[in-house]
């Protein structure tokens, strides 16, 4: 032991030098014991070279004062508790463990990531690697992750969808969007395509490219279509709109699905066209609804000629009504002429066979004996008629005495 730092009187020890980790020796008055334990703890090495304090390393060589050290740290005595771990130990425990926690969850996560419940109006095409595999309808769906396994959602079968086709509002007859007809007019079109998925994997492969291969076959079909008919029909399917009063006509709306009918045919003939080429869409046109509207150019000229053919087709009607009304009128007069005539004549001949009939009668008598009782009851009929219209009636027995003298002329004896 050395004296301490109090004892300042008493001359300084000589310490024997000590090799640690091959340092020169110290000389240590009592004034310097804390610098003296100092490097006596520095002193401590892992190879077994004893410190100045005589305390031995990892190797079991005891130092001066008999006490061993294990690798620089001194040995807990047994039966004594652990030391507790520090805050920062703590911490990076807790730490580790969310760690842990959340990758474990990212994990379960990322396996789940493709199991979905597809739609009804949907169904999912499952690629592996790239390469399709199956087809999925509605109901759950089980596939591997990213980037194992890829989905991809499609419209199902029994959904239509929508694609509008408009030209430029712009154009003019020659240009993208006028198609010319069959009697040299020029109309813009603007249909409403409805479609739907027939092959799911084809669409799945040529998605992008769907919407820009109907347009291009609407144009195509379009042109074709227009140079087979006059201007008339597409005009009438721009006039039987719905709302319009001529929509209900039959024959506007023979006309107007009879357009529709050949526009979708001949859009699916170049898609069957598309499909034996190796390059199939995998959709179909189910309805296409037309409106038609001629180029703003062509457009006061052909209302002026629309309005100079209505109003000559409203004088023919005018004309038509006209002579109608009149063959009607003298077709009616002649019918009651004739009819007047036929019940005068027929009127005329009975009233003669009445007049007519006593005398017939008597003259087809056969016994000449009762034709003088019939002249006699001829001629009583007769007088009693003629009397009846006498003011006044004197009856003179013609056998008697009396004579009647009458007023008037006498008669001539012949």
């Amino acid at each position: 032991m050395t004296p301490g730092a109090g004892n300042s009187d008493r001359p300084p020890e000589t310490v024997p030098p000590v090799m640690a980790g091959g340092g020169p020796p110290s000389t240590l008055g009592g004034a310097d014991a804390e610098e003296r334990r100092g490097w006596r703890a520095s002193a401590r090495h892992d190879d077994g070279t004893a410190g100045a304090d005589g305390k031995a390393g990892a190797d079991g060589t005891a130092g001066a004062d008999g006490m061993a050290s294990a690798g620089g740290s001194d040995p807990v005595p047994p039966g004594m508790p652990g030391v507790p771990d520090g805050p920062v130990v703590q911490s990076l425990r807790i730490g580790f463990r969310t760690l842990y926690l959340g990758t474990l969850l990212l994990a379960l996560g990322w396996l789940a990531s493709n199991c979905r419940q597809v739609p009804a109006d949907s169904q999912i095409v499952v690629r592996r690697f790239g390469q399709i595999v199956r087809v999925q309808p509605a109901g759950l769906l089980l596939a591997w992750p990213r980037p194992i396994e890829q989905v991809d959602l499609l419209p199902a079968a029994a959904r239509q969808i929508e694609l509008t086709v408009a030209p430029q509002e712009s154009a003019t007859p020659g240009a993208a969007g006028t198609s010319l007809t069959g009697d040299g007019g020029a109309v813009l079109l603007r249909a409403t395509l409805t479609w739907h998925v027939v092959d799911p994997v084809a669409y799945d492969l040529a998605q992008a490219h769907v919407v820009p291969a109907l347009n291009r076959l609407f144009a195509a079909s379009v042109t074709t279509l227009a140079a087979g008919r006059s201007i008339d029909d597409f005009l009438v399917v721009r006039s039987g709109q719905e709302g319009s009063p001529d929509a209900a006509e039959p024959m506007v709306q023979a006309q107007r699905q009879a357009l529709r009918g050949d526009l979708v045919t001949a859009i699916n003939r170049r898609l069957r066209a598309l499909e034996l080429q190796g390059a199939p869409l995998g959709v179909e046109v189910t309805r296409a609804d037309i409106n038609a509207q001629l180029p703003p150019a062509a457009k006061p000229g052909f209302d002026a000629v629309l309005a100079a053919t209505q109003r000559v087709e409203e004088g023919l009607a005018a004309a038509r009504t006209q002579a109608t009304l009149t063959l009607q009128t003298g077709d009616r007069d002649h019918d009651r002429i004739l009819t007047e005539a036929r019940a005068t004549a027929e009127e005329t001949v009975d009233k003669a066979r009445a007049q007519v009939a006593a005398i017939a009668a008597l003259e087809a008598g056969d016994d000449p004996a009762g034709r003088a009782g019939l002249l006699e009851r001829l001629y009583r009929d007769r007088v009693t008629a003629v009397l009846g219209q006498a003011g006044h009636l004197l009856a003179v027995d013609p056998r008697g005495g009396p004579r009647l003298i009458l007023p008037g002329n006498q008669p001539s004896s012949n």
